[in-house]
């Protein structure tokens, strides 16, 4: 039975694709408009992003419908222990427990309330993730299963291998996957792995051949850590290079599996400053910046532009900009970036003429105060 679009998006957070479950809701916010489990989820989604202020504004819609809902109020009283509102939370905890007297997420944050629940300790929680052990639970990943799964069925051909392959050696070997494939250079393309009568300056980067093995062996470590930025820089450096079309090719494929990062999942940032002073081979890829905008426009499709001051805050002490980048969003930001506070955003770096230009992929503001910690 085909699912709705709403039990696909509850699905999909199931798995923790956070960002794909948020395009299936957003594209049925008007099927679902007087149903709290829409806004619970979006909610949820929302909240595992890192994106608060709008987690805040989906439970809140979800509780003009509906008020006893054990993941709204967790994910209300979450919202307002990150926010410093530790009263606040302290009654929705409370709230879940007479509703629900096992419940272990408001034991457990009763607990920590009780015990610390200094606000500095909860922006620790937050910078290290901790905090989600806090947020409504997301349940078994199904993808635990299927890894599972698939482990088994290749342990099972593995052994098939060994007893069907072990008395023909002459037999052709099991050929590596595809992956391995695209981060491995053959000895025919490692022979010519420059590109022949190349001039001086041709080339942003000079590779030798050691070289662009060597980046694509880092490419194929950081991939397999999920370290997708550090992948894609490494990748860069080959296309930027002397390195052969063929081997170019190649990195471009690669480049094809990378991930879109969250707030949460991003881990190797770039620096404004490593950025602008080389750029070309940042290009593709994401950073968290924070700072103060101005020139904010809103454009008839939709759309909307800003300069960010890069690390311009003045309610932090931080009032030597470091840069100006354009940051430029298909969709404007919903609810709109306050421009009298300092934000974050997650950004895809671009570089037009000598401009770096920030296209935005997330916002992150504090709804009270003029701070970002």
């Amino acid at each position: 039975m085909a699912r709705s679009s709403l039990d696909t998006a509850k699905y999909l957070i199931k798995r923790r694709k956070f960002q794909m479950a948020m395009r299936f809701l957003e594209n049925c916010e008007e099927d679902y408009e007087q149903v709290a489990e829409f806004y619970i989820t979006y909610g949820i989604a929302y909240l595992y992003s890192g994106i608060y202020g709008k987690a805040s504004e989906m439970f809140r819609k979800a509780r003009e419908i509906s008020v006893s809902n054990p993941n709204l109020l967790l994910g209300q009283a979450v919202v307002f222990l990150i926010r410093g509102e530790k009263n606040k939370a302290l009654q929705y905890y409370i709230e879940v427990l007479d509703n629900d007297p096992g419940n272990s997420t408001a034991k457990r944050a009763l607990e920590f309330i009780r015990v610390d629940g200094e606000f500095e300790s909860v922006v620790k929680m937050k910078e290290t993730g901790e905090i989600k052990k806090f947020f409504p639970p997301l349940g078994f990943n199904p993808n635990v299963i299927r890894n599972i799964i698939v482990s088994g069925l290749c342990l099972g051909l593995i052994c098939s291998a060994v007893v069907f392959f072990k008395p023909a050696p002459r037999r052709v070997p099991v050929a590596v996957n595809s992956i391995e494939q695209k981060f491995s250079l053959s000895e025919d393309e490692l022979l010519n792995a420059v590109q022949l009568n190349d001039k001086p300056g041709e080339f942003p980067v000079a590779l030798t051949t050691k070289e662009i093995k060597a980046s694509f062996s880092d490419a194929k470590k950081y991939f397999a850590s999920s370290r997708d930025n550090a992948c894609q820089l490494e990748l860069n450096r080959i296309i930027n290079s002397n390195a052969s079309d063929h081997i170019k090719q190649k990195a471009k494929e690669v480049m094809d599996l990378l991930q879109e990062p969250t707030f949460d999942s991003l881990k190797d940032n770039y620096s404004y400053s490593q950025v602008a002073a080389d750029p070309i081979n940042y290009a593709g890829c994401y950073a968290i910046w924070d700072g103060m905008i101005t020139n904010s426009v809103f454009y008839e499709d939709g759309s909307w532009k800003c300069d960010l001051l890069v690390d311009y805050i003045p309610s932090e002490n931080k009032t030597f900009q470091v840069g100006l980048c354009h940051v430029v969003f298909d969709k404007a930001p919903e609810p709109s970036v306050d421009q009298t506070k300092p934000v974050r955003f997650l950004g895809k770096i671009t570089i037009k003429g000598n401009d770096i230009v920030f296209s935005g992929r997330g916002v992150y503001q504090q709804l009270k105060g003029t701070s970002l910690k």
